[in-house]
């Protein structure tokens, strides 16, 4: 994993990605150096985590997949599973374990226009509160010594649960709303943490982002 000290900055993190991404995406093969940036991250990340997130995430891909393959068009499916895992790896690898708020300030010092970044930071802040309310059912429910089942009592608590967590969402996010007006807000986050140094990870992680743009011998 990344000591503190040499990790890349988020910065570096946003634009090795989206560079990575119009690599690999619009590509109509898969060549060795689109697999350099995914196969060096995973040296200095959660591997765990990472691959966790990712088959959860392929059961997405899976509709795609089969709907191509029922098409009869089996290279076009393989390729856009090949492309879609190595975005997600690479973007999973970069960002798996980053504090989400940093990524939104992160936005704002790559000036990004200011309402997509007070969009992200206030997402960002509903979906905190919204997992910190489903760790307190789960807890919840542990201590008392329940076991979700297969059965309509347990259905009826998730969705008595999921209706309560929804009409808390909306409660939430139109007091957040009254709070920032009350506070003058004017559509900008404004940060204290300042633009900071790039250093050689930094460029090296944005070096094997635009070495997929490399012409090479393709395996798919």
């Amino acid at each position: 994993m990344w000591h503190p000290q040499n990790a890349p900055l988020y910065e570096s993190r946003v634009i090795a990605l989206a560079v990575y991404s119009v690599a690999v995406a619009p590509a109509e093969t898969i060549s060795l150096p689109m697999a350099a940036l995914p196969a060096a991250l995973l040296f200095f990340c959660n591997q765990t985590l990472v691959f966790k997130r990712l088959i959860l995430l392929n059961l997405f891909m899976a509709v795609v997949v089969a709907s191509l393959l029922l098409a009869d068009q089996p290279r076009l499916a393989l390729l856009i599973f090949a492309r879609s895992n190595l975005v997600l790896l690479t973007a999973l690898a970069l960002f798996s374990e980053s504090d989400p708020f940093a990524l939104a300030a992160a936005f704002l010092r790559l000036h990004a226009p200011k309402k997509l970044t007070s969009l992200l930071y206030f997402l960002v802040k509903i979906s905190t509160l919204i997992r910190a309310e489903f760790v307190h059912f789960r807890r919840a429910l542990l201590l008392r010594g329940w076991q979700l089942r297969a059965n309509l009592q347990s259905y009826r608590l998730i969705a008595g649960f999921l209706g309560a967590l929804i009409i808390k969402s909306f409660a939430r996010s139109e007091a957040l709303g009254k709070t920032m007006r009350a506070r003058g807000f004017d559509g900008r986050i404004y940060t204290l943490s300042s633009s900071s140094q790039l250093a050689i990870t930094d460029y090296l992680l944005i070096t094997l982002a635009a070495a997929a743009f490399i012409p090479a011998r393709s395996f798919l």
